[in-house]
């Protein structure tokens, strides 16, 4: 009987001399290359797979608005406490500065608390209390008198400031860019957005997220618009969900077209953005002239009058203020509240103080509500085919609008304008303020500026505020 072993020896020899023999032949029996499109099939399919479960995890993001803000000022800014660290090893420069630069001595031997929506910190004794009450980039003191601290978002934690005018001659100065975005889970499972993973791009350049610092005025309407937005956080979104709000970068410039939001490592493009840098550009450096009929300075023997001058004078005596407002104007009062500070004699350094901010809402079907004058109040309201209230104000010192080829012009007292509908339009708000405190100069601009969709300005609304102390 032959044993196993034997047998299993015998077939693995006889194989060996199969393979061994077939290979003298002179033809080899390769195996069959694989069908070229099954090969592709497979590999487009695991592609697919991996990117869809990618996907699954990457929001849509869409850019709804944006707004470019610069801002200079010779303040000082001092550092305060860390927010999260009082109470706690950094109590005692609350304390300090509430004793020392407020003069409050009962503060010296008073207790500390922080409310558990971490909102409120509270500075007491049995007979005294202290509130501080912090609203996103800004915290309001209230002892008798109320007094605003700035906060600013570091690393984590809140630090607050105190700010104290001028008096120095540095200027510092802040460009930030804001994206107001619309963010929507398009997957099938809960997503976590984290605002962290957003980062803006320029050239080699990357900028991670920051907080636009607060302006004490409302009058600034860019900026009062954008306080009241909805400040995008880390957040969870449920399938199908979206969430809008907007995310600040300190930059380096103004607007520019290279600006590369990313998400992540997803690039955020549209070509509605690449039509806001247009917009931007063709509002920023507009001849408003031609629109509103009026130089773009106002002298001080010109104040309240619908007069002006191509030549401004900026002298301590006599000041200028801007009838309207583009990128020309901007800088020229840029550059010369800097150079006239910088040649004030030591002991009388000027406070001086400026903003100059754009907003661009693109591509939207919008209406504008007839504008009549009633009351002695002219009303210009301006929204969307959502209905969302793209324009909303009263405050109107003249309005210019195009019809063939030719801009109308028509003041605060007589503004009889019909409702208009525009496509596929662009909106582009722009806000200034200029403070030069040695001659008490405060020149303060807001305009409305409503373009077609060859970025063709066909509106312009207009109001100019000068303050003299």
């Amino acid at each position: 009987m032959v044993s196993r072993n034997t047998i299993v020896t015998t077939v693995i020899i006889l194989l060996l001399l199969s393979v061994l023999f077939s290979g003298c032949t002179g033809k080899k029996n390769i195996a069959p290359a694989p069908d070229p499109i099954q090969k592709e099939t497979v590999d487009v399919s695991s592609r697919n797979l991996t990117n869809s479960s990618k996907d699954e995890n990457m929001p849509e993001i869409k850019i709804t608005s944006f707004s470019s803000i610069y801002l200079h000022d010779n303040n000082e800014y001092i550092y305060l406490f860390g927010w999260e660290n009082v109470p706690g090893n950094e109590s005692r420069g609350l304390l300090n500065y509430l004793k020392n630069d407020l003069h409050i001595d009962w503060v010296e031997n008073a207790q500390i608390t922080r409310d558990d929506a971490n909102k409120t910190i509270r500075v007491f004794t049995d007979e005294n209390s202290i509130e501080i009450m912090r609203y996103n980039e800004r915290s309001i003191l209230k002892i008798g008198d109320i007094y605003d601290l700035w906060v600013r978002e570091e690393n984590g934690t809140h630090n607050v400031y105190d700010i104290k005018s001028g008096n120095k001659y540095d200027v510092l100065e802040r460009y930030y860019a804001v994206y107001d975005l619309s963010i929507k889970n398009n997957g099938s499972d809960p997503l976590y957005f984290k605002l962290n993973d957003l980062r803006l791009h320029e050239g080699d350049r990357i900028f991670n997220t920051a907080t636009l610092e607060p302006y004490g005025s409302s009058s600034l309407e860019v900026l009062h618009d954008l306080e009241r937005e909805n400040k995008l956080q880390d957040t969870i979104l449920l399938p199908g969900q979206t969430v809008n709000g907007t995310v600040t970068f300190r930059v380096n410039s103004l607007y520019n077209e290279s600006f590369l939001l990313i998400y992540n490592t997803t690039p955020v493009t549209s070509a509605s953005f690449e039509k806001s840098i247009e917009a931007l550009r063709t509002a920023d450096h507009f001849n408003y002239a031609t629109a509103l009929g009026i130089p773009p300075y106002v002298n001080c023997h010109q104040r309240g009058e619908m007069t002006g001058s191509y030549v401004p004078f900026f002298d301590d005596y006599c000041d200028a203020w801007a009838n309207w407002m583009n990128r020309s104007i901007f800088e020229t009062f840029q550059k010369s509240d800097v150079e006239r500070m910088q040649k004030s004699p030591p002991d009388n350094i000027p406070r001086i103080e400026m903003v100059y901010a754009l907003r661009v809402i693109p591509e939207r079907n919008i209406t504008m509500s007839p504008v009549t004058k009633r009351f002695d109040m002219s009303h210009l309201l301006v929204t969307d085919d959502t209905g969302e209230e793209i324009i909303n104000t009263s405050r109107i010192e003249g309005m210019a609008v195009m019809s063939n080829k030719t801009y109308t012009f028509k003041p605060q007292w007589n503004l009889n304008f019909p409702g208009m509908n525009f496509s596929n339009a662009s909106v582009v708000r722009i806000s200034f303020s200029g403070l030069y405190f040695a001659s008490g100069r405060l020149s303060i601009n807001n305009q409305d500026v409503i373009m077609d969709d060859k970025l063709n300005i066909i509106v312009v609304r207009n109001y100019p505020s000068q303050f003299i102390s």
